[in-house]
This record gives C-alpha cells, structure tokens and sequence, in this order.
C-alpha cells in the first residue's frame, strides 16, 4: 500500500518546526505527518517498515533509530498491526488539546490554565512535573487518570516496564479508557467519598461530646444480623466462596464489592450475605459470577 503524496503544505505545529533538535530528526517526524494528512493528522496508514523508509526517504536504519528518538520525545506512538505499524502524532493532539482548552476559556493558547482537580490526580499516581503541570492543562477529565492507571497496573500487564509512562501516552493521546476500568474507577473514588463522609461524621461526633454535649445517637440499623443463627460452618462457606472469587477479579474489584462481606442468615439453598455499601447489591459481573444477595 502506498498513500497518496501530500498536498504542497503540511500542517507542522510549531513545537516541532523550532524544536532543539537534529534537523534530520526534524524532517522525518515532519514527512511523518505528511503520511498522516489524509486522516486528519492523527495516524499514518498501516504501512510495512519497509514502505514507511521508502515514504519518507530513509534507510531503514536511520528510520529505526528516529523512530526510537521520536517516541522517548513523546512526539509519536508506533502501534503493531500484524507486520505493519501505524504512527499516531502525539504531539500534534496534545497541541490541539491545548488550544481547545483555551478556545474554551475564552484565553490565548500559549496561557493554558492547570485543571487543579486533574493536577491532583496525576500527582497521585506518580507524574512528575513539568510532564504533571503540561498534562493538567489539556482539559482531561481526572476519572480518566485513575482509569488508565488501574489499567497499567492490571496483572494482564505486567509486563509494562513503565506503568506511569504509558498512562501518560494514553492521556496525550486522548483515548478514552475501557468502560470498565472506568467504572471500577468511579466505585473507588465513590468508596473515598463515603470514608472521607464517614470520617466527617466521627469526628463531629468527638467535637460535640468535647463540648459537652454528647455524642449524636446513632440510627438504628436498617437490619439486625442474628449471628447466633449462622453456623460456623455456614461461615467457613463464604469464606471459601471469597477465596475461589478473588483471583478471578482485579484487587481494586474485590476491595469495592466483597472485602468485608460476611454472612448474617442462612435458609435453605440460600444465604444472605452482609456487604458495606448499598451498590455492592447490584454488583453481577460479566463472568456470571453470583452476586451478593443482599444488603438488607
């Protein structure tokens, strides 16, 4: 396969025309992105090594060792197709990003504004500055750092020899992360919201019985566990449930949904089991994994 050539001009943001860099680097990253013209900058064909050195004029040696410098400069991402590759433009993304912020704000591009929310997340989960401050300026939801970041550190990937790193080139490349790491992202930031509620709480019940005034009487539960009626044995059931369910989940999963759970009755090929939070309940996975019965 061999695309069309470019038009007499190449959209080269100016980042990359006066970046101090080789002018030969310079020239393949910009002939890269005349490949990617006819899809709106934002990827080459799939092309073969061999079809992308003749394209932009280079020995395949020379091309291998661009193509090195050009990612470690977070300018490009090669992606695997079979025994083609394609190149995405990171660079050119992060710079419209920015631009659309700005848009947005009614400022010039060159003044971006630090979303601080986002500028937290990304602090979190290991983003050093100055990368910290440039990627809290692109308008990027903060829920999609966390998301990413489960998944970088997803046992499936364990071989990613830079968690951080990828998390980074995901977010500069503006992908939107799977629907499930999102969701297990929002349970978690939902469980903080509950603790740092519940800590609230606490705390104001200290003050007040500080000041003399006693603490606040708690609400009765809205069921009363008879533990007396559950066997040990009913007990040693679950247990051995938790154990087979957890190295099928992700831990972030199970510390959501089952950590903590106990059994509180037991009926005839039933069990009601306790769990700490009343979206737990709805919990069925995409495996056919039994969900808990009930929080009562």
């Amino acid at each position: 396969m061999k695309p069309a050539l470019p038009p007499s001009y190449i959209n080269t943001p100016i980042s990359i025309a006066y970046a101090e860099a080789d002018d030969a680097l310079i020239v393949t990253m910009t002939r890269i992105l005349g490949l990617c013209w006819a899809y709106d900058y934002e990827r080459t064909p799939a092309l073969t090594p061999g079809q992308v050195a003749e394209l932009t004029d280079r020995p395949r040696s020379t091309l291998y060792r661009h193509l090195k410098l050009l990612r470690e400069m977070q300018w490009i991402r090669v992606d695997q197709a079979g025994r083609r590759i394609v190149i995405r433009p990171v660079v050119v993304r992060r710079a419209e990003a920015g631009d659309s912020v700005a848009r947005n704000r009614g400022e010039s591009a060159d003044q971006p504004i630090a979303n601080d929310a986002l500028f937290q997340a990304l602090a979190e989960i290991g983003v050093e500055n100055p990368k910290r401050s440039q990627l809290a300026c692109l308008g990027i939801d903060p829920l999609w750092v966390s998301a990413w970041h489960l998944w970088a550190k997803h046992p499936h990937r364990q071989s990613l020899t830079n968690p951080v790193g990828n998390v980074i080139l995901k977010l500069e490349g503006g992908e939107r992360p799977p629907d499930k790491f999102l969701r297990t992202a929002e349970h978690e930031v939902a469980q903080i919201q509950l603790r740092q509620r519940d800590q609230e709480a606490h705390d104001d019940a200290k003050d007040e019985a500080f000041e003399g005034r006693g603490p606040r009487k708690p609400e009765a539960p809205p069921w009363d566990p008879e533990a007396e009626d559950v066997s040990a044995e009913t007990r040693r059931i679950w247990t051995r449930s938790l154990e087979e369910l957890k190295p099928q989940m992700t831990n972030a999963t199970f510390d959501t949904w089952l950590r903590g759970s106990e059994v509180i009755a037991a009926g005839v090929g039933c069990l009601t089991i306790r769990v700490r939070h009343p979206h737990a309940v709805e919990l069925e996975s995409d495996s056919g994994r039994p969900r808990p019965i009930s929080q009562q």
